[in-house]
């Protein structure tokens, strides 16, 4: 079925209540004001993951990652700690490289040991 095309720039989509419900949730925390706000960086995650082919982990340890950025021509060194997080190119605790990291579950599982 085709969604009605609205004039506002925005399509109407719909999820399963148990879905809006784990949503509503996360409105007050992480910053966080409403639905759509919670779905559009969902939504954006998961395109970057799948469907943005400049960034790929090259290797990881339990200190964090290395992370090749095409569009840059680069090797992002990612670090990521209990403490916080540490992206070398963009000198920054939160940017693209460091969210592609943190998206990647084996990336997780080995930085996550490594606090235990």
């Amino acid at each position: 079925m085709k969604e009605k095309e609205r004039k506002d720039g925005y399509s109407t989509i719909r999820v399963p209540q148990q879905f809006a419900i784990e949503i509503d949730k996360l409105i007050g925390r992480h910053g966080f004001t409403s639905r759509a706000e919670i779905v559009k960086e969902a939504v954006r995650q998961y395109l970057q993951k799948y469907e943005d082919p400049h960034l790929s982990i090259i290797n990881h340890n339990n200190n964090g990652a290395k992370i090749r950025d095409i569009k840059l021509n680069q090797i992002a060194d990612i670090n990521i700690t209990s403490k916080g997080n540490y992206c070398q190119v963009c000198d920054a605790g939160n940017c693209e490289h460091i969210r592609f990291a943190l998206m990647q579950s084996d990336v997780i599982k080995t930085t996550k040991k490594e606090e235990n």
